[in-house]
């Protein structure tokens, strides 16, 4: 069980980029009003990918709301939640999420271990916005 969703964050990106599967990312990147949680670039079966994920502990509400704010800019857009979670995302949101097709859902483990929940389509088209782009270009 997690108490603070920076716990939440930490324990899923030690986890989540062990791999150093980011070629590049961002905590807090300023794609839509409010700030995205974390956004990565990913190189996927030879295609490179844009992903934004939102961690909340509760208002599972607020955190679809954010991830279809990220939507227009991203490839796919993740919700990450504590494991207990995924009952509730399965009874209550499965259909929001089939119609929204480009939102998933990933459940953490206390101690990091992390699965998919829900997994989301590839959005082939995206807006460009600066601040991907200087995710993409800084540190070159």
């Amino acid at each position: 069980m997690f108490l603070q969703e920076k716990e939440l964050k930490e324990m899923f990106w030690k986890s989540y980029n062990r791999s150093k599967r980011a070629i590049r990312y961002q905590f807090e990147c300023a794609i839509r009003d409010g700030n995205a949680d974390l956004v990565t670039i990913e190189q996927f079966q030879g295609k490179y990918q844009i992903n934004s994920f939102e961690f909340k502990l509760q208002d599972i509400k607020k955190a679809f709301l954010q991830a279809e704010g990220n939507l227009p800019y991203v490839n796919k857009s993740w919700i990450v939640i504590p494991i207990e979670k995924k009952n509730l995302i399965l009874d209550k949101y499965k259909n929001y999420l089939d119609e929204k097709k480009y939102i998933g859902v990933i459940g953490v483990e206390p101690e990091g271990r992390y699965s998919i929940i829900y997994q989301p389509r590839f959005q082939l088209k995206v807006l460009l916005h600066q601040e991907i782009i200087k995710v993409c270009v800084i540190g070159l």
